[in-house]
């Protein structure tokens, strides 16, 4: 499942501020990842919302956090109530984000301006990201009360060690937490529009969500299932290959090989794939030989690194590549074909659900952690949809402009 920057998912945002990073890495939660934050406070009941006076969101211009009282109530999910304070330091998040992105470049036309989405306003984008920040927290929490997974002693003990390091490291890192350095750092996430029970619950519950994945799916999604984590690699188009490249230009100088030395370079690769058809109705056999010509006379730089092949999705390879692999069966064998980087014979092959793949960005990620985290994903969102979401006044269409200004 692809996700939009709006469902850009923080839960480890929490453990940035810890480390005294603020909020300024964007990226899609992994379940696996471990949080580093400090203790969670007992979940409560909210009280009956209809009890709650409804503030309009109708602020002056530039009010920013002041706009309203942090304790104002901004929506109930479930009946458990949700703060200005929340919503706000998701608001602030997202916002920040698009004044960051536009002092670098990135065209911004406005709030009503649609830069950062291609279906949403620039306002509408920050509003539904920071309202899905929110609503997936409340979602873990449903979970963990569905599954009776909670923080035990020790997870509360791991967390507020991890806050009074990242207080000590915030202070002079000698190894002792002072009243002093707790101030300063008190200071320090009040310019982040943060409290400590604020980060006490987003910590909690980022910390409860690794604790819920892995006993839905296993550290690292290893309890998954084989079907599960193919079935994610298909959904988002991953093919896996093996190939064998005589490069046409100079590793060293990026410059074009002479067309003689060119010539010498295909009659190599047709001499290599003619070996390689005459066992090609024997896919054991095949991927053998394949293996034993590649390690003999690949000149692919990355060889070392994945000597199982690739394993990709669209956009990550060059276009003749990804075109010729997708266009074969699993162990279909191509003629040599020609890129910028020389002539490529490729194997495809099964997509291996232990194996890693090349995500967009470029990183290697693991192939079945990955699913895990898309099903944890589903799951969040299937318990949002079904939640009872009632918004107070005017919140949900806030408008943007007047609290952060034009």
């Amino acid at each position: 499942m692809r996700r939009s920057f709006t469902v850009l998912l923080c839960l480890c945002l929490a453990a940035a501020l810890l480390t005294s990073c603020g909020a300024g890495s964007i990226r899609e939660y992994d379940p696996g990842e471990t949080a580093e934050a400090t203790t969670a406070p007992e979940t409560t009941d909210a009280p009956d919302a209809t009890a709650t006076p409804e503030p309009t969101a109708t602020p002056d211009p530039g009010l920013g956090y002041a706009a309203f009282d942090p304790d104002d109530v901004v929506l109930t999910y479930d009946g458990k109530e949700a703060t200005w304070r929340e919503y706000y330091y998701w608001l602030n998040y997202f916002a920040g984000y698009v004044k960051y992105m536009a002092a670098m470049g990135m065209p911004f036309n406005g709030w009503d301006g649609q830069d950062f989405d291609t279906e949403l306003d620039n306002a509408s984008m920050v509003r539904k990201s920071a309202s899905e920040q929110l609503f997936v927290y409340r979602a873990v929490q449903t979970l963990a009360e569905r599954e009776n997974v909670s923080l035990d002693e020790q997870d509360q003990q791991t967390l507020q060690d991890a806050y009074e390091q990242a207080v000590d490291d915030y202070g002079d890192g000698d190894g002792e937490t002072t009243e002093e350095e707790l101030d300063a750092y008190a200071e320090y996430l009040d310019g982040q529009f943060m409290t400590r029970d604020l980060l006490d619950y987003l910590s909690g519950v980022s910390l409860l969500s690794d604790k819920l994945s892995e006993k839905l799916y296993g550290a690292d999604g290893a309890d998954l299932p084989d079907d599960d984590a193919l079935a994610y690699a298909e959904e988002e188009g991953l093919m896996r290959c093996k190939h064998i490249l005589l490069m046409t230009i100079d590793p060293e100088t990026n410059e074009a090989l002479s067309d003689e030395e060119k010539a010498e370079k295909k009659a190599q690769a047709d001499e290599l794939y003619d070996q390689l058809a005459a066992v090609q109705d024997d896919p054991g056999a095949l991927e053998a030989l394949f293996d034993e010509l590649m390690q003999e006379h690949s000149e692919d730089s990355g060889l070392a690194a994945n000597p199982d092949g690739y394993t990709f999705g669209s956009g990550v390879m060059v276009p003749v590549f990804e075109d010729t692999t997708a266009g074969l069966e699993e162990y279909g064998l191509s003629e040599p074909v020609e890129s910028d980087y020389g002539y490529h014979i490729i194997l495809r092959l099964p997509v291996d659900p232990d194996g890693t793949y090349t995500t967009t960005g470029g990183s290697s990620a693991a192939l079945r952690a990955a699913a895990a985290s898309d099903r944890f994903y589903a799951l969040l969102d299937q318990i949002t949809a079904d939640a009872d979401i009632t918004w107070q006044g005017d919140f949900e269409t806030i408008d943007i402009a007047k609290i952060f200004g034009e």
